[in-house]
């Protein structure tokens, strides 16, 4: 919540949209005019700038919004701000689901990395124990070969998922902003015992909030595109001074108002009213895609979840244990001599591929239970 990046920029785009606010409710500015004309040649000049030969003009005018346009502004930016802020929370929700991927990658890989370590230990013991006894003429030349060849083989195996470890410590470091940073980033070697209620489910989506707040914001919108035809006017006072000159013993004052109303002649704002329609049509679609949306991932969620749950249970009831079974069997065989070296070495893949599956099944069921739970569906 402080470091991601995502998160940080919704927070931005918050701060500009409560910005926006304090502009949509500010008032036009009135406009202070001072200005001099009427220099006369036979007055050259004099000490007294407000006496010289000049007519001097003082006028301020102020434009009056009619319509009620700053209240339908306001009402759109605080709308807006509405809808940015569900669209943080939305963000929210996005990177903890990128979070949750990147925890369980993680997770897995470091459970990968542990039992490919194990295995390459356990497969360069065998290939040494092969050697041996090709060396005392119990084992087959070739035999010793295809030992040391499977053991290369579990040994690439255990170098890639070390790669693997290392690339999901990456990711998962920089959705927390590099903190910590990727090399001392380790996780609890336990699963949770229930993923489904580790993050609280929402009140409301956050994206289907954002697009209520949207059709709102449009609402007003479209009410200040049409405020547009109530006229706008202008009302200003002005002050004229004129020194007395030759046609003119004595200096003259007078005061003046005066009221300014456009004229509708060349345009009638339809242009921006058309636009507005179209852009509030475009928000109710928009809440329309989304609660479609939001209803189909649901469904599928739930439809992943169940699934995983299933296969979670054949790989560790059935699978698994079959496949120790069989691997331990094939031990005592084998130095009974009752198995060939070919159906050892497919037993030991059967059950290294047994415990890396049952490794990604679990990972499957956290990851559908987070996203479950991210989704704001509460029911598996």
């Amino acid at each position: 919540l402080e470091a991601n990046p995502s998160i940080v920029l919704a927070r931005s785009a918050v701060d500009a949209a409560r910005a926006g606010i304090q502009s949509a409710g500010a008032r036009p500015n009135p406009t202070l005019t001072v200005s001099a004309s009427g220099s006369s040649p036979h007055r050259p000049g004099s000490s007294n700038s407000w006496d010289r030969a000049t007519d001097n003009t003082i006028r301020i005018d102020q434009p009056i919004e009619r319509g009620n346009k700053r209240d339908l502004r306001l009402r759109a930016a605080n709308d807006n701000l509405s809808a940015t802020r569900a669209d943080l929370d939305y963000a929210v929700r996005l990177a903890r689901s990128d979070l949750a991927n990147a925890w369980v990658d993680l997770r897995a890989a470091q459970a990968t990395a542990r039992i490919s370590a194990e295995n390459a230990r356990l497969a360069a013991r065998a290939a040494e124990a092969a050697e041996t006894r090709g060396k005392a003429g119990d084992l087959a030349g070739v035999d010793v070969a295809r030992v040391a060849a499977e053991a290369a083989r579990v040994a690439n195996d255990a170098v890639q998922a070390e790669a693997q470890l290392a690339q999901a410590r990456a990711a998962l470091s920089a959705l927390l902003g590099g903190r910590p940073p990727a090399a001392s980033l380790e996780l609890l070697e336990e699963w949770p015992a229930d993923e489904a209620d580790l993050l609280p489910t929402p009140a409301e989506r956050p994206d289907i909030l954002a697009a209520r707040q949207r059709i709102a914001q449009a609402d007003a919108l479209r009410e200040l595109a049409r405020a547009q035809r109530t006229r706008d006017v202008s009302v200003g006072l002005q002050y004229e001074h004129a020194p007395a000159n030759i046609n003119n013993s004595y200096s003259e004052s007078s005061v003046g108002i005066s009221l300014s109303i456009p004229l509708f002649l060349g345009y009638d704002y339809s242009g921006e009213i058309a636009r507005s329609e179209a852009d509030y049509s475009a928000a109710e679609a928009q809440l329309a895609a989304t609660v479609v949306a939001v209803d189909s991932e649901r469904a599928r969620l739930r439809s992943a979840y169940a699934a995983s749950l299933a296969r979670l249970k054949r790989t560790t009831e059935v699978i698994l244990p079959a496949a120790e079974r069989a691997g331990k069997g094939a031990d005592i065989a084998l130095q009974r001599g009752g198995m060939g070296l070919t159906d050892y070495l497919d037993t030991q893949r059967s059950l290294r591929a047994a415990r890396l599956e049952a490794i990604q099944a679990r990972a499957d069921l956290a990851r559908a239970a987070f996203m479950l739970r991210l989704a704001g569906d509460s029911t598996q």
